[in-house]
Order: structure tokens, then C-alpha cells, then sequence
């Protein structure tokens, strides 16, 4: 049996190196966020918000994007996979900031991809731009759609 010479030393070197990951993940986060705030939203969570519906005739996707102008979006389509991209530049320099004291409205770039379903027509997209909220619309291949398959028990 082997005894430790300074059992208090021996148990802290594990949890000073995970001390010290944790604290280097969070100053690369950090830095991440300060060169490219909206990096953020791409990496952590699903920004902007997507709505996604389907009717007899289409699918349509509403994407929330405030603050943005129609020539900030791009909307592209290869293969199944439907692309939103957009940004939003810098309204303020250091030297219009002046007597500010908080920023919370990030700038710069995102991306969103989404997968459509087989019973679309990618060649019959439609983009509009209004009041801050993207709608595409994606027409359906009349008759095509998902197929519902009957459960036999046995």
C-alpha cells in the first residue's frame, strides 16, 4: 500500500490543470467573440430564428432578421440544402460612440442551412424582404410528399 506524501498537493494537481483548461476555452471564446460577435449565435445557438411550414402547395420559411436590409441577405439553393446567409455591418466607429457606455447590437456575419425535403422544386423559390422578416417560399411537386405506410400487427 502506497501512502501519499501530501495527499492535499496530490488531489489538486488534476483540478488546478482543469482549472486551467476551463479557463483557456473561456479566453478563446472571448476572444472569438470580440473579432466576430455574431460567430456567437452560430456557434451556441440556432440565430436568426427560423419558422418552417408546409401547406398543400409549398413549404415556407420565415426567418427573423431585424436591422437588416434585403441587399445584407443572400438566399441559396445546391441540391437539398437551402442556404440564408447575411450581415450586418458596424454603425459605429470608436469615435461615434462617444459618451456610449453599452453595445449589445453585434455586427458581422451568420448562415443558416436548412435541408428541404425531396418533394420540392428548387427551381421554384421566391424571396421577400419586409419589415425585417425574410419569407421564402419553395413550391411542392404536385402528388409528391412524404407517404404514410400502414403498420400490419402480427
Amino acid at each position: 500500500m502506497t501512502l501519499l506524501k501530501n495527499p492535499t498537493k496530490e488531489l489538486q494537481r488534476p483540478l488546478s490543470a482543469f482549472r486551467k483548461g476551463i479557463e483557456k476555452a473561456i479566453n478563446r471564446t472571448w476572444h472569438a467573440v470580440e473579432r466576430s460577435p455574431l460567430s456567437v449565435f452560430n456557434e451556441f445557438s440556432t440565430w436568426p430564428a427560423i419558422d418552417v411550414a408546409e401547406d398543400e402547395k409549398n413549404l415556407t420559411l420565415r426567418v427573423d432578421v431585424p436591422g437588416l436590409r434585403a441587399k445584407d441577405l443572400e438566399v441559396e439553393v445546391s441540391g437539398d440544402l437551402l442556404t440564408i446567409r447575411g450581415q450586418r455591418e458596424e454603425e459605429w466607429n470608436d469615435q461615434k460612440r462617444g459618451g456610449s457606455y453599452r453595445h449589445e447590437r453585434f455586427a458581422g456575419s451568420f448562415s443558416r442551412t436548412i435541408t428541404l425535403p425531396s418533394y420540392v422544386n428548387a427551381d421554384k423559390i421566391d424571396a421577400k424582404y419586409d419589415q425585417g422578416v425574410l419569407v421564402i417560399t419553395v413550391a411542392k411537386v404536385p402528388g409528391a410528399g412524404p407517404k404514410r405506410v400502414a403498420i400490419r400487427s402480427s
